[in-house]
Protein backbone atom coordinates (compact mmCIF):
# COMPACT_ATOMS: atom_id res chain seq x y z
CA UNK A 1 0.00 0.00 0.00
CA UNK A 2 2.90 2.35 0.71
CA UNK A 3 4.26 1.83 -2.79
CA UNK A 4 0.89 2.33 -4.50
CA UNK A 5 0.20 5.44 -2.42
CA UNK A 6 3.54 7.00 -3.30
CA UNK A 7 2.94 6.34 -6.99
CA UNK A 8 -0.58 7.78 -6.84
CA UNK A 9 0.53 10.96 -5.05
CA UNK A 10 3.50 11.73 -7.30
CA UNK A 11 2.85 13.89 -10.39
CA UNK A 12 3.16 11.92 -13.66
CA UNK A 13 6.61 13.28 -14.58
CA UNK A 14 8.02 12.21 -11.19
CA UNK A 15 6.53 8.72 -11.05
CA UNK A 16 9.89 7.07 -11.92
CA UNK A 17 11.08 8.10 -8.44
CA UNK A 18 8.73 5.50 -6.90
CA UNK A 19 10.93 2.76 -8.35
CA UNK A 20 14.45 1.86 -7.35
CA UNK A 21 15.96 0.81 -10.66
CA UNK A 22 16.88 2.44 -13.96
CA UNK A 23 16.77 -0.93 -15.69
CA UNK A 24 13.01 -1.13 -15.15
CA UNK A 25 12.57 1.15 -18.17
CA UNK A 26 14.45 -1.26 -20.41
CA UNK A 27 11.58 -3.64 -19.68
CA UNK A 28 8.82 -1.02 -19.65
CA UNK A 29 9.60 0.74 -22.92
CA UNK A 30 10.38 -2.48 -24.80
CA UNK A 31 7.19 -4.18 -23.55
CA UNK A 32 5.13 -1.06 -24.23
CA UNK A 33 6.45 -0.93 -27.80
CA UNK A 34 5.59 -4.61 -28.21
CA UNK A 35 2.04 -4.11 -26.93
CA UNK A 36 1.69 -1.11 -29.30
CA UNK A 37 2.56 -3.31 -32.28
CA UNK A 38 6.14 -2.10 -32.81
CA UNK A 39 7.71 -5.41 -31.82
CA UNK A 40 10.27 -5.97 -29.05
CA UNK A 41 12.32 -2.78 -29.39
CA UNK A 42 13.61 -0.36 -26.77
CA UNK A 43 14.45 2.53 -29.06
CA UNK A 44 11.90 1.95 -31.81
CA UNK A 45 14.76 1.43 -34.28
CA UNK A 46 16.27 -2.01 -33.67
CA UNK A 47 14.69 -5.19 -32.29
CA UNK A 48 16.11 -6.60 -29.07
CA UNK A 49 15.92 -9.66 -26.84
CA UNK A 50 17.79 -7.99 -23.98
CA UNK A 51 15.45 -9.08 -21.20
CA UNK A 52 14.48 -12.10 -19.13
CA UNK A 53 11.52 -13.59 -21.02
CA UNK A 54 8.84 -14.34 -18.40
CA UNK A 55 8.69 -10.87 -16.81
CA UNK A 56 8.81 -9.28 -20.28
CA UNK A 57 5.87 -11.40 -21.44
CA UNK A 58 3.87 -10.58 -18.31
CA UNK A 59 4.45 -6.84 -18.78
CA UNK A 60 3.68 -6.98 -22.51
CA UNK A 61 0.33 -8.63 -21.83
CA UNK A 62 -0.49 -6.28 -18.96
CA UNK A 63 0.27 -3.20 -21.09
CA UNK A 64 -2.17 -4.13 -23.87
CA UNK A 65 -4.98 -1.91 -22.48
CA UNK A 66 -2.65 1.09 -21.93
CA UNK A 67 -0.57 3.32 -24.18
CA UNK A 68 0.59 6.03 -21.76
CA UNK A 69 3.94 5.52 -20.06
CA UNK A 70 2.66 6.81 -16.74
CA UNK A 71 -0.22 4.34 -16.81
CA UNK A 72 2.28 1.57 -17.59
CA UNK A 73 4.15 2.48 -14.40
CA UNK A 74 0.92 2.15 -12.42
CA UNK A 75 0.25 -1.26 -14.00
CA UNK A 76 3.81 -2.33 -13.14
CA UNK A 77 3.40 -1.29 -9.51
CA UNK A 78 0.08 -3.16 -9.27
CA UNK A 79 1.81 -6.30 -10.60
CA UNK A 80 4.66 -5.91 -8.11
CA UNK A 81 2.15 -5.46 -5.30
CA UNK A 82 0.28 -8.63 -6.32
CA UNK A 83 3.58 -10.50 -6.44
CA UNK A 84 4.43 -9.17 -2.98
CA UNK A 85 1.09 -10.41 -1.62
CA UNK A 86 1.84 -13.77 -3.24
CA UNK A 87 5.27 -13.91 -1.61
CA UNK A 88 3.85 -13.12 1.84
CA UNK A 89 1.18 -15.79 1.38
CA UNK A 90 3.80 -18.34 0.33
CA UNK A 91 5.90 -17.52 3.39
CA UNK A 92 2.83 -18.07 5.56
CA UNK A 93 2.11 -21.41 3.89
CA UNK A 94 5.74 -22.52 4.26
CA UNK A 95 5.68 -21.65 7.97
CA UNK A 96 2.39 -23.54 8.37
CA UNK A 97 3.75 -26.67 6.70
CA UNK A 98 6.84 -26.57 8.88
CA UNK A 99 4.81 -26.02 12.02
CA UNK A 100 6.98 -22.97 12.64
CA UNK A 101 6.22 -20.36 15.23
CA UNK A 102 6.08 -16.60 15.40
CA UNK A 103 9.76 -16.24 14.68
CA UNK A 104 9.19 -17.06 11.01
CA UNK A 105 8.27 -13.40 10.46
CA UNK A 106 12.01 -12.74 10.54
CA UNK A 107 11.98 -14.16 7.02
CA UNK A 108 9.61 -11.38 5.99
CA UNK A 109 12.08 -8.83 7.38
CA UNK A 110 14.83 -10.31 5.21
CA UNK A 111 12.56 -10.12 2.17
CA UNK A 112 11.63 -6.50 2.88
CA UNK A 113 15.20 -5.31 3.24
CA UNK A 114 17.11 -7.32 0.68
CA UNK A 115 14.95 -8.15 -2.31
CA UNK A 116 14.96 -4.81 -4.20
CA UNK A 117 11.39 -5.86 -4.97
CA UNK A 118 10.22 -2.45 -6.06
CA UNK A 119 12.94 -1.95 -8.65
CA UNK A 120 10.62 -3.45 -11.24
CA UNK A 121 13.02 -5.99 -12.73
CA UNK A 122 12.58 -9.75 -12.95
CA UNK A 123 13.71 -10.55 -9.40
CA UNK A 124 10.18 -10.20 -7.97
CA UNK A 125 8.68 -12.92 -10.16
CA UNK A 126 11.80 -15.08 -9.74
CA UNK A 127 11.57 -14.79 -5.95
CA UNK A 128 7.88 -15.76 -5.91
CA UNK A 129 8.62 -18.80 -8.07
CA UNK A 130 11.50 -19.84 -5.81
CA UNK A 131 9.27 -19.57 -2.75
CA UNK A 132 6.63 -21.59 -4.62
CA UNK A 133 9.27 -24.22 -5.34
CA UNK A 134 10.16 -24.41 -1.65
CA UNK A 135 6.50 -24.89 -0.69
CA UNK A 136 5.95 -27.50 -3.40
CA UNK A 137 9.03 -29.49 -2.39
CA UNK A 138 8.07 -29.46 1.27
CA UNK A 139 4.35 -30.20 0.87
CA UNK A 140 4.85 -32.76 -1.86
CA UNK A 141 7.73 -34.48 -0.04
CA UNK A 142 9.76 -34.37 -3.24
CA UNK A 143 12.99 -35.11 -1.38
CA UNK A 144 11.63 -37.67 1.09
CA UNK A 145 9.10 -39.82 -0.80
CA UNK A 146 10.53 -42.92 -2.51
CA UNK A 147 9.74 -42.36 -5.31
CA UNK A 148 7.95 -38.98 -5.45
CA UNK A 149 4.39 -38.96 -6.74
CA UNK A 150 3.66 -38.25 -10.39
CA UNK A 151 1.64 -35.12 -9.68
CA UNK A 152 4.36 -33.55 -7.55
CA UNK A 153 6.97 -34.39 -10.20
CA UNK A 154 4.86 -32.88 -12.97
CA UNK A 155 4.06 -29.77 -10.93
CA UNK A 156 7.68 -29.27 -9.96
CA UNK A 157 8.74 -29.74 -13.59
CA UNK A 158 6.40 -26.99 -14.79
CA UNK A 159 7.51 -24.69 -11.98
CA UNK A 160 11.19 -25.26 -12.82
CA UNK A 161 10.51 -24.39 -16.47
CA UNK A 162 8.84 -21.12 -15.41
CA UNK A 163 11.76 -20.43 -13.09
CA UNK A 164 14.25 -20.67 -15.94
CA UNK A 165 12.13 -18.36 -18.10
CA UNK A 166 12.05 -15.91 -15.19
CA UNK A 167 15.83 -15.80 -15.15
CA UNK A 168 17.93 -17.98 -17.43
CA UNK A 169 20.84 -18.46 -15.02
CA UNK A 170 18.42 -20.19 -12.62
CA UNK A 171 19.17 -23.30 -14.64
CA UNK A 172 21.57 -23.92 -11.78
CA UNK A 173 18.55 -24.44 -9.49
CA UNK A 174 17.08 -26.97 -11.91
CA UNK A 175 20.37 -28.87 -11.84
CA UNK A 176 20.46 -28.71 -8.04
CA UNK A 177 16.91 -30.02 -7.66
CA UNK A 178 17.71 -32.86 -10.08
CA UNK A 179 20.77 -33.81 -8.01
CA UNK A 180 18.76 -33.83 -4.78
CA UNK A 181 16.08 -36.02 -6.31
CA UNK A 182 18.74 -38.30 -7.82
CA UNK A 183 20.05 -39.07 -4.34
CA UNK A 184 16.75 -40.79 -3.56
CA UNK A 185 16.58 -42.77 -6.80
CA UNK A 186 20.17 -43.97 -6.84
CA UNK A 187 20.42 -47.71 -7.48
CA UNK A 188 16.82 -48.05 -8.66
CA UNK A 189 15.79 -49.51 -12.05
CA UNK A 190 15.98 -47.43 -15.21
CA UNK A 191 12.18 -47.38 -15.41
CA UNK A 192 12.05 -45.54 -12.07
CA UNK A 193 14.58 -42.97 -13.32
CA UNK A 194 12.53 -42.37 -16.44
CA UNK A 195 9.28 -42.00 -14.50
CA UNK A 196 11.04 -39.57 -12.18
CA UNK A 197 13.16 -37.38 -14.42
CA UNK A 198 11.10 -37.14 -17.60
CA UNK A 199 8.26 -35.19 -15.93
CA UNK A 200 10.75 -33.35 -13.72
CA UNK A 201 13.11 -32.09 -16.45
CA UNK A 202 11.25 -32.36 -19.76
CA UNK A 203 9.29 -29.08 -19.34
CA UNK A 204 12.53 -27.14 -18.80
CA UNK A 205 14.31 -28.89 -21.66
CA UNK A 206 11.46 -28.23 -24.11
CA UNK A 207 10.74 -24.61 -23.14
CA UNK A 208 14.40 -23.59 -22.88
CA UNK A 209 15.27 -25.31 -26.16
CA UNK A 210 12.34 -23.65 -27.91
CA UNK A 211 13.35 -20.29 -26.44
CA UNK A 212 16.89 -20.64 -27.81
CA UNK A 213 15.70 -21.65 -31.28
CA UNK A 214 13.15 -18.85 -31.59
CA UNK A 215 15.64 -16.27 -30.35
CA UNK A 216 18.17 -17.39 -32.94
CA UNK A 217 15.58 -17.17 -35.71
CA UNK A 218 14.17 -13.77 -34.69
CA UNK A 219 17.18 -11.93 -33.29
CA UNK A 220 20.23 -13.68 -34.71
CA UNK A 221 21.40 -14.86 -31.28
CA UNK A 222 20.09 -17.67 -29.10
CA UNK A 223 20.74 -15.87 -25.81
CA UNK A 224 19.84 -12.31 -24.72
CA UNK A 225 22.09 -9.52 -25.99
CA UNK A 226 22.20 -8.20 -22.42
CA UNK A 227 24.24 -11.26 -21.47
CA UNK A 228 26.40 -11.10 -24.59
CA UNK A 229 27.24 -7.44 -23.92
CA UNK A 230 28.64 -8.38 -20.51
CA UNK A 231 30.81 -11.08 -22.05
CA UNK A 232 32.71 -8.75 -24.37
CA UNK A 233 36.36 -8.41 -23.53
CA UNK A 234 38.76 -10.68 -21.62
CA UNK A 235 37.16 -13.30 -19.40
CA UNK A 236 38.17 -15.14 -16.27
CA UNK A 237 39.58 -12.18 -14.36
CA UNK A 238 36.49 -10.48 -12.92
CA UNK A 239 37.17 -11.34 -9.29
CA UNK A 240 35.72 -8.04 -8.07
CA UNK A 241 32.20 -9.48 -8.42
CA UNK A 242 32.97 -11.76 -5.47
CA UNK A 243 33.63 -8.68 -3.34
CA UNK A 244 30.54 -7.00 -4.84
CA UNK A 245 28.44 -9.96 -3.76
CA UNK A 246 29.84 -10.13 -0.23
CA UNK A 247 29.50 -6.39 0.47
CA UNK A 248 26.45 -5.55 -1.63
CA UNK A 249 23.72 -3.17 -0.49
CA UNK A 250 23.06 -0.45 2.03
CA UNK A 251 20.12 1.12 3.86
CA UNK A 252 20.82 4.84 4.02
CA UNK A 253 24.39 5.10 5.34
CA UNK A 254 24.43 1.55 6.75
CA UNK A 255 26.15 -1.24 4.78
CA UNK A 256 24.23 -4.50 4.44
CA UNK A 257 26.97 -6.99 3.46
CA UNK A 258 24.43 -9.02 1.50
CA UNK A 259 26.56 -11.96 0.38
CA UNK A 260 28.35 -12.29 3.73
CA UNK A 261 24.96 -12.22 5.48
CA UNK A 262 23.57 -14.92 3.17
CA UNK A 263 26.54 -17.22 3.80
CA UNK A 264 26.55 -16.69 7.57
CA UNK A 265 22.77 -17.01 7.98
CA UNK A 266 22.67 -20.12 5.78
CA UNK A 267 25.44 -21.74 7.82
CA UNK A 268 23.58 -20.98 11.06
CA UNK A 269 20.34 -22.39 9.63
CA UNK A 270 22.07 -25.58 8.48
CA UNK A 271 23.46 -26.09 11.99
CA UNK A 272 20.07 -25.43 13.62
CA UNK A 273 18.35 -27.87 11.26
CA UNK A 274 20.71 -30.72 12.08
CA UNK A 275 19.07 -34.02 13.14
CA UNK A 276 17.90 -33.93 16.72
CA UNK A 277 18.21 -30.16 16.94
CA UNK A 278 15.52 -28.81 14.59
CA UNK A 279 12.53 -29.80 16.70
CA UNK A 280 14.16 -29.15 20.07
CA UNK A 281 15.84 -25.80 19.31
CA UNK A 282 13.87 -24.37 16.40
CA UNK A 283 10.47 -25.95 16.98
CA UNK A 284 10.08 -27.29 13.43
CA UNK A 285 8.59 -30.63 12.53
CA UNK A 286 11.39 -33.16 12.32
CA UNK A 287 10.24 -34.72 9.03
CA UNK A 288 10.65 -31.35 7.29
CA UNK A 289 14.01 -30.37 8.76
CA UNK A 290 16.10 -32.42 6.31
CA UNK A 291 14.44 -31.18 3.09
CA UNK A 292 14.45 -27.58 4.36
CA UNK A 293 18.12 -27.92 5.20
CA UNK A 294 18.79 -29.27 1.70
CA UNK A 295 16.90 -26.36 0.13
CA UNK A 296 18.90 -23.78 2.09
CA UNK A 297 22.13 -25.42 0.99
CA UNK A 298 20.90 -25.62 -2.62
CA UNK A 299 19.88 -21.96 -2.83
CA UNK A 300 23.02 -20.72 -1.11
CA UNK A 301 25.19 -22.88 -3.38
CA UNK A 302 23.26 -21.71 -6.45
CA UNK A 303 23.95 -18.10 -5.53
CA UNK A 304 27.66 -18.86 -5.15
CA UNK A 305 27.70 -20.65 -8.52
CA UNK A 306 26.00 -17.64 -10.16
CA UNK A 307 28.64 -15.30 -8.74
CA UNK A 308 31.37 -17.67 -9.92
CA UNK A 309 29.89 -17.65 -13.42
CA UNK A 310 29.90 -13.85 -13.55
CA UNK A 311 33.48 -13.81 -12.26
CA UNK A 312 34.62 -16.14 -15.05
CA UNK A 313 32.36 -15.25 -17.99
CA UNK A 314 31.78 -11.49 -17.71
CA UNK A 315 33.64 -8.24 -17.11
CA UNK A 316 30.75 -6.28 -15.57
CA UNK A 317 29.74 -5.45 -12.02
CA UNK A 318 26.88 -7.28 -10.31
CA UNK A 319 23.37 -5.94 -9.79
CA UNK A 320 21.01 -6.76 -6.94
CA UNK A 321 18.38 -8.46 -9.11
CA UNK A 322 20.89 -11.25 -9.86
CA UNK A 323 20.56 -12.47 -6.27
CA UNK A 324 17.13 -14.12 -6.07
CA UNK A 325 18.60 -17.42 -4.88
CA UNK A 326 20.56 -15.68 -2.15
CA UNK A 327 17.50 -13.68 -1.10
CA UNK A 328 15.34 -16.79 -0.68
CA UNK A 329 18.16 -18.64 1.12
CA UNK A 330 18.35 -15.67 3.49
CA UNK A 331 14.57 -15.56 3.95
CA UNK A 332 14.41 -19.26 4.86
CA UNK A 333 17.47 -19.00 7.11
CA UNK A 334 16.11 -15.90 8.87
CA UNK A 335 12.88 -17.77 9.61
CA UNK A 336 14.80 -20.66 11.12
CA UNK A 337 17.00 -18.35 13.20
CA UNK A 338 13.99 -16.24 14.25
CA UNK A 339 12.18 -19.30 15.54
CA UNK A 340 15.26 -20.41 17.46
CA UNK A 341 15.60 -16.95 19.05
CA UNK A 342 11.93 -16.73 20.03
CA UNK A 343 11.93 -20.30 21.37
CA UNK A 344 15.14 -19.73 23.32
CA UNK A 345 14.26 -16.32 24.73
CA UNK A 346 10.60 -17.08 25.25
CA UNK A 347 9.74 -13.63 23.94
CA UNK A 348 8.38 -12.26 20.69
CA UNK A 349 9.60 -8.73 21.38
CA UNK A 350 12.80 -8.98 19.33
CA UNK A 351 11.05 -10.27 16.21
CA UNK A 352 8.28 -7.67 16.58
CA UNK A 353 10.91 -4.94 16.85
CA UNK A 354 12.63 -6.18 13.68
CA UNK A 355 9.38 -6.20 11.71
CA UNK A 356 8.43 -2.71 12.88
CA UNK A 357 11.92 -1.37 12.10
CA UNK A 358 11.92 -2.89 8.61
CA UNK A 359 8.46 -1.52 7.82
CA UNK A 360 9.47 1.87 9.17
CA UNK A 361 12.58 1.91 6.97
CA UNK A 362 10.47 1.13 3.89
CA UNK A 363 7.96 3.89 4.70
CA UNK A 364 10.67 6.48 5.38
CA UNK A 365 12.60 5.51 2.26
CA UNK A 366 9.55 5.92 0.05
CA UNK A 367 8.27 8.99 1.85
CA UNK A 368 11.38 10.95 0.94
CA UNK A 369 10.43 11.00 -2.78
CA UNK A 370 7.20 12.85 -1.99
CA UNK A 371 9.08 16.06 -1.19
CA UNK A 372 10.26 18.65 -3.67
CA UNK A 373 13.54 17.00 -4.56
CA UNK A 374 16.00 19.15 -6.53
CA UNK A 375 16.99 17.88 -9.95
CA UNK A 376 20.58 17.41 -8.76
CA UNK A 377 19.76 14.98 -5.96
CA UNK A 378 20.01 11.73 -7.96
CA UNK A 379 20.57 10.34 -11.45
CA UNK A 380 16.82 9.72 -11.76
CA UNK A 381 15.83 13.31 -10.98
CA UNK A 382 18.50 14.58 -13.37
CA UNK A 383 17.37 12.18 -16.10
CA UNK A 384 13.79 13.43 -15.75
CA UNK A 385 14.93 17.03 -16.12
CA UNK A 386 17.19 16.22 -19.09
CA UNK A 387 14.40 14.30 -20.82
CA UNK A 388 12.03 17.25 -20.49
CA UNK A 389 14.77 19.56 -21.81
CA UNK A 390 15.33 17.30 -24.85
CA UNK A 391 11.63 17.36 -25.71
CA UNK A 392 11.58 21.15 -25.50
CA UNK A 393 14.81 21.93 -27.39
CA UNK A 394 15.75 19.13 -29.81
CA UNK A 395 14.12 18.72 -33.23
CA UNK A 396 11.28 16.17 -33.51
CA UNK A 397 12.52 12.65 -34.13
CA UNK A 398 16.12 13.43 -33.11
CA UNK A 399 17.90 10.20 -32.09
CA UNK A 400 19.98 10.30 -28.89
CA UNK A 401 22.60 7.78 -27.81
CA UNK A 402 23.19 7.08 -24.11
CA UNK A 403 24.84 4.37 -22.02
CA UNK A 404 24.45 4.05 -18.26
CA UNK A 405 21.22 5.54 -16.84
CA UNK A 406 19.58 5.55 -20.26
CA UNK A 407 16.41 3.93 -18.87
CA UNK A 408 14.94 6.82 -16.89
CA UNK A 409 16.14 9.29 -19.52
CA UNK A 410 14.45 7.35 -22.33
CA UNK A 411 11.24 7.15 -20.28
CA UNK A 412 11.33 10.92 -19.72
CA UNK A 413 11.71 11.93 -23.39
CA UNK A 414 9.75 11.19 -26.53
CA UNK A 415 12.95 10.99 -28.57
CA UNK A 416 14.36 7.59 -29.55
CA UNK A 417 17.26 6.64 -27.26
CA UNK A 418 19.82 4.10 -28.49
CA UNK A 419 21.37 2.31 -25.51
CA UNK A 420 25.14 2.23 -26.18
CA UNK A 421 25.98 -0.43 -23.58
CA UNK A 422 24.25 -2.94 -25.83
CA UNK A 423 21.95 -4.25 -23.09
CA UNK A 424 18.70 -3.61 -24.99
CA UNK A 425 19.95 -3.19 -28.53
CA UNK A 426 20.72 -5.38 -31.50
CA UNK A 427 23.33 -8.11 -31.68
CA UNK A 428 24.53 -6.25 -34.77
CA UNK A 429 25.68 -3.40 -32.52
CA UNK A 430 27.77 -5.81 -30.44
CA UNK A 431 29.28 -7.23 -33.60
CA UNK A 432 30.02 -3.70 -34.79
CA UNK A 433 31.80 -2.98 -31.49
CA UNK A 434 33.98 -6.05 -31.99
CA UNK A 435 34.66 -5.12 -35.63
CA UNK A 436 35.51 -1.50 -34.80
CA UNK A 437 32.61 -0.13 -36.87
CA UNK A 438 30.19 0.85 -34.09
CA UNK A 439 30.55 4.54 -34.97
CA UNK A 440 29.28 3.89 -38.47
CA UNK A 441 26.52 1.67 -37.06
CA UNK A 442 25.26 4.50 -34.84
CA UNK A 443 25.45 7.01 -37.70
CA UNK A 444 23.42 4.68 -39.93
CA UNK A 445 20.69 4.65 -37.26
CA UNK A 446 20.50 8.44 -37.35
CA UNK A 447 22.13 9.12 -33.98
CA UNK A 448 22.71 12.88 -33.86
CA UNK A 449 23.09 13.49 -30.13
CA UNK A 450 24.94 11.90 -27.22
CA UNK A 451 23.87 11.96 -23.55
CA UNK A 452 26.32 10.89 -20.88
CA UNK A 453 26.11 10.80 -17.08
CA UNK A 454 29.68 10.80 -15.83
CA UNK A 455 30.79 8.61 -12.94
CA UNK A 456 32.80 9.61 -9.83
CA UNK A 457 36.35 10.54 -10.83
CA UNK A 458 35.57 10.51 -14.56
CA UNK A 459 36.67 13.48 -16.65
CA UNK A 460 35.23 14.29 -20.06
CA UNK A 461 37.52 15.24 -22.93
CA UNK A 462 36.95 15.54 -26.64
CA UNK A 463 36.42 11.80 -27.03
CA UNK A 464 33.66 10.05 -25.09
CA UNK A 465 33.80 6.26 -25.14
CA UNK A 466 30.92 3.83 -24.79
CA UNK A 467 30.15 1.48 -23.18
CA UNK A 468 31.49 2.66 -19.82
CA UNK A 469 31.28 -0.69 -18.02
CA UNK A 470 33.26 -3.82 -18.80
CA UNK A 471 36.60 -4.34 -20.48
CA UNK A 472 35.33 -5.01 -23.99
CA UNK A 473 35.74 -2.93 -27.16
CA UNK A 474 34.43 0.64 -27.18
CA UNK A 475 33.31 3.25 -29.66
CA UNK A 476 34.70 6.78 -29.41
CA UNK A 477 32.47 9.77 -30.13
CA UNK A 478 33.93 13.24 -30.79
CA UNK A 479 32.06 15.87 -28.75
CA UNK A 480 34.37 18.84 -29.21
CA UNK A 481 32.68 20.31 -32.29
CA UNK A 482 30.45 22.43 -30.03
CA UNK A 483 29.89 22.99 -26.30
CA UNK A 484 27.34 20.83 -24.49
CA UNK A 485 23.74 21.68 -25.23
CA UNK A 486 22.71 20.53 -21.75
CA UNK A 487 24.72 20.22 -18.56
CA UNK A 488 23.37 19.29 -15.13
CA UNK A 489 25.09 18.20 -11.96
CA UNK A 490 24.23 15.14 -9.86
CA UNK A 491 25.39 15.67 -6.29
CA UNK A 492 28.13 13.26 -5.30
CA UNK A 493 28.13 11.44 -8.63
CA UNK A 494 28.91 13.45 -11.75
CA UNK A 495 27.41 15.51 -14.53
CA UNK A 496 24.85 14.74 -17.21
CA UNK A 497 25.77 16.19 -20.61
CA UNK A 498 23.95 16.27 -23.92
CA UNK A 499 26.07 17.04 -26.99
CA UNK A 500 25.25 17.43 -30.66
CA UNK A 501 27.29 15.04 -32.81
CA UNK A 502 28.61 16.67 -35.95
CA UNK A 503 28.90 14.63 -39.18
CA UNK A 504 32.03 12.50 -39.00
CA UNK A 505 32.18 12.54 -35.18
CA UNK A 506 31.00 8.91 -34.92
CA UNK A 507 34.49 7.49 -34.58
CA UNK A 508 35.46 3.89 -33.80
Amino acid sequence: MVQLTVLAVLPPQRRPLAFASDDLYYYLLTALNWSDGLGPTFDGITPTNGYQPLWFWILSAAYLPVSDRGDALVVTMVLLTLLWVGAVYLLYRIASVLGAGYGSTAGLVALLVHSRWWGGCENAVATVLLLGLVLLVLRGRLLTARPPGRRILAGTGVLLACLVLARLDLLVVVAGVALLVARGTWGRPVSVWLRTFVPLLAPTAVTFGLYLVLNHLWFGTAVPVSGLAKQLGPRGANGRVVVDFLLYGQVGPLPMFFGATVLLASACAVLLLAPGRAERVVGLRAEYARPLRALVVLLCAASVVQVGYYAVATSWELQSWYFSCGVVALVLSAGVIGNAVVRGAGSRALVVALVVAALGAVVLNQGRVLGELPTSVSPATRDIDAGAWADAHLPPGAVIAMGDWAGTFAYSTRHPVVQTEGLVGSVDYLRALQAGTAGEWLADRGVGYLARLTHPGETVGCRVEEPYFGTGPRVGLDVCAAPPLYRGEVTGLGTLYIWSLAPGSHQS
